[in-house]
């Protein structure tokens, strides 16, 4: 018996062989990226004990100005809710997680490595909703890019 991970390696190598012979580029994945490529934030794709360490850094480095309820404030977004959700409707965890990493806190921008941020990202996703699962999410930013944020 063929086992899953075996026949969507057959037929990613079928498709880029019929690709490659139309003259088309070909950027084959392995089965874990095609795994990977199907993960949605209601796939539980953080666990519980990661959004809890996200909770700890984010009141440590973000309520100050986006408050403790994720609300937001005069000076910074809400980071729960519609508006949250509107705005990085389409985009990646990765996204996400590198503008976490990249321009906050304001007042200590860069101080935020990538595993800090996606534990908050692992918070905000509790907070928004997306149920938690059995594994981490990873602070591999190759794999952040699969998961898309999308409205529920």
């Amino acid at each position: 018996m063929t086992s899953i991970a075996n026949k969507k390696t057959l037929l990613a190598a079928t498709i880029a062989a019929a690709c490659a012979a139309y003259g088309y580029p070909v950027s084959p994945l392995s089965a874990a990226q095609a795994d990977a490529k199907a993960a949605t934030l209601s796939d539980g794709v953080y666990n519980a004990d990661q959004a809890k360490r996200g909770q700890a850094k984010y009141a440590q480095v973000c309520s100050s100005c986006h408050q403790g309820d994720l609300s937001g404030s005069d000076q910074a977004p809400g980071l729960a809710g519609g508006d949250f959700l509107d705005r990085w409707d389409g985009q990646s965890v990765a996204d996400l997680a590198d503008r976490i990493r990249t321009s906050m806190p304001a007042d200590d921008v860069g101080s935020l490595n990538t595993p800090m941020s996606v534990d908050i990202v692992a918070f905000m996703l509790q907070a928004n909703g997306f149920p938690a699962g059995a594994e981490e999410l990873k602070a591999d930013r190759a794999a952040l890019r699969t998961v898309m944020i999308k409205k529920k």
